[in-house]
Parts: C-alpha cells; sequence; structure tokens
C-alpha cells in the first residue's frame, strides 16, 4: 500500500489542513480543534499555522493534545467570540516532502483505477479515514465501491500516469 497523508489538502495549493475549529473554549479564546495530521508537532508552542483563507501565519501560543478534544491557543484571537466566529475553518500548513511510496490525498483525487488484468474500475473520488485505516472511494460504471488502503490491495500508483491498479474484490453482504 502507499501510505497517504493529510484528511484535507488542496491540488492547487502548498498548504495542508491540519486540523478543524470545532468550537470555542472558555472565554480567552482557546479553540477545540480535530486533529488532521500525521504529525501534530506541527501544533507545538512557536510553530506556525495559517488559518484558511488568511495568507498571514499566526503563532501557536499553546496547545493541549493529551485531552479527548485537543485545544490550541493562536495569536490574535483573544475572545471566545473571535474563537467562536472560527467554527468550521481549517487552520493549515506548509507541505512537507514524502518518502518515496508515500502520497497525500488530493494526489489520489482523480487517478483512473484498474483491476491487475487492466480492466477499468473507475475513478479515485474520495479518500476518508474508517478508524486507522484510510479507504478509497471508487465510483465507475459498476458503482461505487470502497477500497481499503493497504499493501496487499493497492498494487500500483502511478501519480504521471494518472492511475492506480487495485488486486479487491469486495464481499457480498448478506
Amino acid at each position: 500500500m502507499a501510505a497517504t497523508s493529510s484528511w484535507r489538502s488542496s491540488a492547487t495549493s502548498e498548504r495542508l489542513a491540519v486540523a478543524r475549529v470545532l468550537g470555542a473554549k472558555g472565554l480567552g479564546g482557546a479553540l477545540r480543534i480535530e486533529l488532521l495530521t500525521d504529525w501534530p508537532e506541527r501544533l507545538t508552542p512557536g510553530s506556525e499555522l495559517l488559518l484558511e483563507g488568511e495568507d498571514s501565519p499566526r503563532r501557536v501560543v499553546d496547545t493541549e493534545l493529551g485531552g479527548r478534544v485537543p485545544v490550541l491557543r493562536l495569536e490574535g484571537i483573544d475572545g471566545r467570540d473571535a474563537a467562536q466566529a472560527l467554527v468550521g475553518r481549517y487552520l493549515e500548513a506548509p507541505t512537507r516532502s514524502l518518502p518515496d511510496g508515500s502520497y497525500y490525498w488530493h494526489q489520489l483525487i482523480g487517478l483512473k483505477v484498474t483491476d491487475p488484468t487492466g480492466a477499468a474500475l473507475g475513478t479515485v473520488e474520495e479518500v476518508f479515514r474508517a478508524g486507522e485505516n484510510e479507504v478509497y472511494r471508487i465510483v465507475g460504471p459498476g458503482g461505487e465501491v470502497l477500497v481499503p488502503a493497504l499493501r496487499e490491495v493497492v498494487r500500483r500508483i502511478d501519480l504521471e500516469a494518472g492511475e492506480m491498479v487495485v488486486d479487491y474484490q469486495p464481499e457480498e453482504v448478506d
């Protein structure tokens, strides 16, 4: 399998979402967040993040990653109203180089998918996490297929050719 990173990323940007603002915590501007990165160290105090839609980074002032819902404070967000106004927005960071055989999710969207014999299965329409595993949603002439992102299933990914080869037969559910 090819390892992939980032729950949400943009093919037209060199920025990737690392968290999504869920709500305010307390009165001081702290943000409850959904963590979306494989590298939580991107959220440590002193690091810089960009709010979705903004061009200037904001410094992370404080983080609480040990609780049920992570919390962080960003420079310039000083009250509950300011924090609440950010609900639903993404916190972004610059892309990182990935090891060979690893891909960002946005790189996989739109790949044409075939089986090992070359038979067309469809196109990767979505990548998402289900528990600890990633899943590729492939839509084609036969309908929708959810393919687990496992080494024994995903045989080849060729970004330049725009192709993915999978060896997968979904189990019938009674």
